[in-house]
Formats: structure tokens, C-alpha cells, sequence
């Protein structure tokens, strides 16, 4: 048979188009920030990163969404980068606001050991560069050690310092403000919370105190030695929330806060396992789509 121009033309622009990604399903949106499907953090994990998350949204406007699957041909990627898995993802939610294209997606597949921190449009291409800092400085090291929640608080923190904070301020940046000359320099993720340094310490070594970790500046000071921990006051009910009580102090000059939160089950993975609505000054709530969009921007990296 022969092909004509206007053959070769629809058969060119069916191939153009094609893509094995084409037809497969992705997964669906939920309520909470933080989607689990491999199932690498429990449930005290994930209510901290949920709060981490709702707190970076409450507090510069800019919503983040973590992502964890085994692989991610079990959902909807067959074939697919994970690239390219996490633009079509990122896009089918919507992250980020519709206005200033400012979504951060961290997409994270096991199997493969491959994390993806995929960026809005909205993002210049040197945050490309400073998003693979963030995987190499404050992500893989601790997936290399097997600690995928210190990992992926680590990575929002530096997110938000070394990719949000710049792009709100509008101020110019090259790939390596903000990080270390030495390259592989784990950041500070998740440490023990060490009670009976000073009156304050003292007083919170009588609580009951959980999820302590490492909140990267302090408000007062500017040192990145501010110790969030969240204390439970009352437990959730099947119906209700519970209420707990964040504690903040910072290590370099003493300042301290205390702010209320409340909290419930998360529906969708069962009893036990909470998503923090917020509450006092820091907000929360569940994840809602802005409307952003994803050019393709951000970086993989491998552990």
C-alpha cells in the first residue's frame, strides 16, 4: 500500500501523541498531603509530615504534597520515567496555586530507589539545580540509611528553605546559595528530644512528649536550631478529633511557644493513623487543588 501525505500526516501525528502512559490510571487525590501507598511510614510518621506539610502551606501559601509508591508501574506508570510519572501526577492534582505555578511535589519509588522532586511552572530552571541539592544534601542520605520519614522531612525543610523562600522573595539565586561547598552534606533531619537544658527543658521533661524533631530556623534568632515536639492531650475518637499541643524552643537563644492542634483518624488508611487538621496560629487542613501546573521542572535522584 502506498501512503500518501495526508496518511503519513495522521499516522505522524498519532505517534507524536502516542504514550505508555496513555490509558493508565492514576491515583486519586485524597484529603491528607501525604499519600502512603508504599507504605514506608507508620502511623506517627505520617501525622508528623502531614502537620510539617500543612504547616509550610498555612505559613508561606505554597502547598507541597509527598507521594511514596513501591513502583510506579503499579500505578498508572508503566513504561513511564519517573519523571515524566510525576509531571502527569503533579498536573492531575493540580498542586500548587493556578496563579503562581509554585506546587512542589516529592515523589518517592522504592523499588526503583528513585526520589523525584517535581516543581511548578512557575519555577525558573535554576531551582532545577538547587532541587537536586536538596535530594543529594538533606533526602538520600537518610534513604540510604533506611529512614524514609527522616528523609522526607529533611526534604521539606530544605525545600522550603533553600526553594520556596527564595522563589516568594523574587530574589536571584544561583544553584548553590544556601548549601554546603562540600557536596553529599546530609542535612539535619529528625533528632531526640533532650529535656533538662534550663528552667523550660526542665519543665517539659514532665510531659509526655512524642515526634520531636528539627524545625530548620528559628523566628527570633534566624539559627536553624528551633526543636518542634507534639504532645497528645486527647486522642481521637471515631466520630471526633483530638487535641494535642505543639511546643517549640529554639536551642541558640531560648525562645519557646506553645500553640494547640487538633487532629483526627485518617479515613482512607484506618483506624490509628491520624492527619493533623492544625489549629492555634499554624493552620492545617486537608490538601485542595490550586489548579498548578508542572512544565517538567526539578530533579531525580538515586540511593
Amino acid at each position: 500500500m502506498i501512503l500518501r501525505l495526508p496518511h503519513l500526516a495522521v499516522l505522524g501525528v498519532f505517534l507524536l501523541g502516542w504514550s505508555p502512559a496513555l490509558g493508565q490510571t492514576l491515583p486519586a487525590p485524597t484529603d491528607t498531603r501525604v499519600l502512603d501507598l508504599a507504605e514506608v511510614l507508620d502511623a506517627t510518621e505520617e501525622a508528623r509530615i502531614e502537620r510539617l506539610l500543612a504547616e509550610t502551606e498555612s505559613t508561606t501559601g505554597v502547598a507541597m504534597e509527598v507521594v511514596t509508591v513501591t513502583d510506579i508501574a503499579e500505578h498508572g506508570g508503566a513504561g513511564e520515567s519517573i519523571d515524566a510519572y510525576a509531571t502527569r501526577l503533579f498536573n492531575d492534582w493540580g498542586i500548587g496555586s493556578a496563579e503562581r505555578n509554585d506546587g512542589i511535589l516529592i515523589l518517592v519509588a522504592v523499588k526503583a530507589r528513585e526520589a523525584r522532586i517535581a516543581l511548578g511552572a512557575g519555577y525558573d530552571p535554576v531551582y532545577d539545580e538547587r532541587a537536586a541539592r536538596v535530594l543529594t544534601t538533606a533526602v538520600l542520605p537518610e534513604f540510604r540509611n533506611g529512614r524514609f520519614a527522616a528523609g522526607i522531612e529533611a526534604g521539606i525543610a530544605s525545600a522550603r528553605l533553600r526553594l520556596i523562600a527564595p522563589f516568594l522573595e523574587g530574589r536571584p539565586v544561583s544553584a548553590t546559595d544556601g548549601f554546603s561547598t562540600r557536596p553529599e552534606v546530609a542535612e539535619p533531619s529528625a533528632v531526640p528530644y533532650v529535656a533538662g537544658i534550663g528552667g523550660v527543658l526542665g519543665l517539659f521533661a514532665f510531659m509526655v512528649l512524642r515526634n520531636a524533631r528539627i524545625q530548620r530556623t528559628c523566628p527570633n534568632c534566624g539559627a536553624e536550631t528551633l526543636t518542634r515536639t507534639y504532645e497528645e492531650i486527647e486522642p481521637p475518637t471515631t466520630f471526633g478529633s483530638g487535641t494535642g499541643l505543639e511546643h517549640l524552643l529554639c536551642s541558640s537563644c531560648g525562645f519557646t511557644d506553645r500553640k494547640t492542634y487538633t487532629f483526627r483518624r485518617n479515613r482512607r488508611s484506618g483506624a490509628g493513623r491520624r492527619s493533623f487538621l492544625g489549629g492555634g496560629s499554624s493552620g492545617g487542613g486537608g490538601r485542595s487543588s490550586g489548579g498548578g501546573r508542572s512544565s517538567g521542572g526539578g530533579a531525580t535522584g538515586r540511593w
